[in-house]
């Protein structure tokens, strides 16, 4: 039985998520995401992604400004404005 291209695709993004999971210059928090996400359902996932999106982007956007600015920017563990309203 052949495999179809979305088997392929899929087999492909496989190998590069354990190649992530293998690399040990990336971050602990990616590797925990990663791993969860395998466990996850496709559209949820795909739901959740898009969600990630527009919440971090913008954040981390912003807190990069500020640091190229010369702007203190809070720390990992200290919540911002935004963070302390949910």
């Amino acid at each position: 039985m052949n495999a179809s291209r979305h088997d392929i695709e899929e087999m492909d993004a496989e190998r590069r998520i354990h190649r992530a999971l293998a690399h040990p210059a990336f971050s602990d928090w990616l590797k925990s995401t990663l791993r969860s996400a395998l466990e996850c359902e496709p559209l949820r996932l795909a739901n959740d992604l898009e969600l990630l999106g527009h919440l971090l982007r913008p954040w981390s956007e912003a807190r990069l400004a500020h640091h190229q600015d010369g702007t203190p920017v809070a720390g990992a563990h200290e919540p911002t404005r935004q963070m302390s309203r949910a």
